[in-house]
């Protein structure tokens, strides 16, 4: 819901300095999924060679660790440290189960010996590696830069919610702390989309594909939330704070692709074209998704697996509207022609400001947004009405502004969205509509095939 920001004229204004990369770049990545019984996740190992790849492919020189007992992540914690010596780039990844208790946040080693739905404050600090003990241990090597993923609090769909979260906590100066979901919330240990089911966290999965682009980390992390709130119906929002100084990229070198970013390429091609694409857009190549009002399901199961396609495509759509002008200056003709599947994704694209973006060029993006936004909402396009939904909740939480949202994502799912369940469902039982909450309950289980439980969202 954004577009690649204006860095380079930043840079000429000098508002922003870039972050020197010829020191060391180390990153320590930990994938912990061999927990005891129940408390056993599916990723966590594939999440960290997955993210541990990227970061090689990058530059980075990558300690990878699975299945870690607390001795053992502290072991290397400490091995870290010392690798991260006057480093241009110290990161860290970790995956597994994650709590926070009295204010302190804990990574939890596989050799946890109670249950993970009965830990205590004392379980945690007798078995728990305390995150300060991390950034402590890292920082005392004084690396220019120090950058967390914590791609915790994780709820297996097979599990149920445990309930585990973490602790939002504030980036000293220097940092970059991100979190694989929203403060109170719930990450995914794998998901599914358009049918497939990826065996990956989302988090993991669209942060490493943001991360190879080698852009500017901010803009990686508001991509990769994007993607995962997209591809999580919004019950899944990562969450990162930010107190790093300057512009920071990962990679050696951005790619061809995403130097092309430096200019917002909806703002900077097509608007200053009155919305036509040039000659040289006339090849639409992949871009033959097109879609006009369609009439309301027949069938709820075999319609939610058509629209999990089309939300998939969109996803695919994303990163290059934000990385190549060529692309987003024909999904933006594309739109201007009534295309509706074209509209949602540059209102997708479009929503969220990025960090430094002008303000001029920011209104025109927010407003490019809701005015395709409603479009296409108002023609009865099921991933629109969502994203509407999803607008008005992000606005505000007046009563008026939430029952408004459980209108548009009500019609979201009767048009065929049913991913629009995982947030109509709470919001209805927030103000109190007991039938709709048993209507679209009912219909969550013929679709899935299981109950939705009220207790598996995180609010």
């Amino acid at each position: 819901m954004l577009l690649a920001s204006a860095l380079a004229n930043a840079q000429s204004a000098g508002t922003t300095a870039a972050l020197p990369l010829a020191a060391p770049r180390v990153a320590l990545v930990i994938g912990n999924a061999l927990y005891s019984g129940v408390d056993r996740l599916g990723s966590p190992v594939a999440d960290a060679r997955l993210v541990a790849d990227t970061l090689r492919a990058t530059g980075f020189t990558v300690d990878l660790e699975t299945d870690q007992t607390r001795a053992q992540m502290l072991d290397a914690v400490d091995r870290f440290g010392a690798s991260a010596k006057s480093a241009s780039i110290a990161l860290i990844y970790y995956a597994g189960h994650g709590f926070e208790n009295g204010g302190e946040n804990y990574l939890i080693p596989v050799d946890l010996p109670v249950p993970v739905g009965s830990v205590t404050r004392s379980d945690l600090a007798r078995y728990g590696v305390p995150l300060r003990y991390i950034r402590s241990a890292a920082n005392r090597s004084a690396p220019r830069a120090l950058v967390m993923f914590l791609d915790t609090c994780r709820t297996a769909a097979v599990r149920g919610a445990t309930r585990q979260t973490l602790k939002s906590v504030d980036a000293a100066r220097g940092e970059l702390i991100a979190f694989a979901t929203q403060p109170g919330g719930s990450a995914l240990d794998t998901f599914w989309l358009g049918g497939k089911h990826y065996e990956h966290s989302p988090f993991s999965y669209y942060l490493s594909q943001q991360l190879r682009s080698g852009g500017e980390i901010l803009t990686v992390l508001r991509h990769t939330q994007i993607m995962v709130s997209a591809a999580t119906a919004d019950t899944q929002r990562p969450w990162f704070n930010d107190g790093l100084i300057g512009e920071l990229r990962l990679a050696d070198a951005a790619s061809p692709v995403a130097d092309r970013a430096l200019l917002p390429p909806v703002l900077s091609g097509v608007l200053a074209r009155g919305g036509q694409a040039s000659d040289s857009d006339s090849d639409t190549g992949a871009m033959n998704w097109s879609v006009s009002r369609r009439p309301p399901p027949d069938n709820p199961v075999t319609e939610s697996t058509r629209w999990d396609s089309e939300l998939d495509q969109m996803l695919k759509w994303l990163p290059l509207i934000w990385t190549d002008t060529n692309f987003a200056n024909k999904v933006h003709a594309q739109a201007e022609g009534g295309d509706l599947f074209a509209q949602t994704a540059i209102a997708t694209a479009t929503h969220m400001r990025m960090p430094g973006e002008p303000d001029p060029v920011w209104y025109m993006s927010h407003a490019l947004s809701i005015e395709y936004a409603v479009y296409a909402a108002g023609r009865h396009y099921p991933l629109a009405e969502a994203l509407y939904g999803n607008f008005i909740l992000d606005d505000s939480d007046s009563p008026e502004r939430l029952y408004t949202a459980s209108l548009f994502l009500r019609r979201a799912v009767d048009d065929g969205y049913a991913r629009a369940l995982d947030r109509l469902i709470p919001l209805l039982a927030q103000i109190n509509d007991a039938d709709g909450v048993a209507r679209y309950q009912a219909l969550y289980h013929q679709i899935y095939g299981r109950k939705f439980e009220l207790t598996d969202v995180a609010h």
